[in-house]
């Protein structure tokens, strides 16, 4: 089955409406068992998290922050790609930038009107491909509405936080 006949297939179970049917599960398991270094497991995939030596990690992996912005990165590229294939694009090479920054006052709650999150994150997308620019305005639009993990960054998804 080509990747145009597999988006083909979800986005008529996304028309259809049902939302069991429609409804993508996940969940996995962070353990970090020594300052910073920290595996998760999701699935049968590990992801390794740590923190530069500066911040007192082991500088063995990214950090949280990079590891976001990486989820965030591939996942505008896959919601690129599947798009391209509905659109009957045909696309190579996808880059995605991006660029923020933490403010620590945030972190250690110094100033109560700090964010401890990113104040703003810049985005920037190359897509080779031989599509005229109006159909990859298409694309990029098509993507900045129906990627997953942008929406969950941008949106305020709601979070529990529990201690067990």
């Amino acid at each position: 089955m080509t990747l145009k006949e597999q988006m083909l297939h979800y986005q008529a179970v996304a028309r259809a409406g049902d939302p069991a049917a429609c409804a993508e599960p996940m969940s996995g398991t962070v353990v970090q068992e020594r300052p910073f270094y920290t595996e998760g497991r999701f699935g049968h995939h590990v992801v390794v998290v740590d923190e530069p030596t500066s911040f007192g990690g082991s500088d063995k992996a990214a950090n949280p922050a990079e590891v976001m912005m990486a989820g965030v990165a591939a996942s505008i590229c896959v919601t690129l790609r599947c798009h391209a294939a509905l659109l009957g694009l045909e696309v190579g090479r996808i880059e995605v930038g991006l660029a923020g920054a933490l403010d620590i006052r945030g972190f250690f709650d110094a100033d109560p009107a700090v964010r401890s999150g990113f104040g703003s994150l810049e985005i920037t997308v190359k897509i080779d491909s031989p599509a005229a620019p109006a159909e990859l305005k298409r694309l990029m639009a098509a993507a900045d509405r129906g990627c997953p993990v942008l929406d969950s960054v941008r949106g305020a998804t709601p979070i529990t936080l529990t201690l067990l």
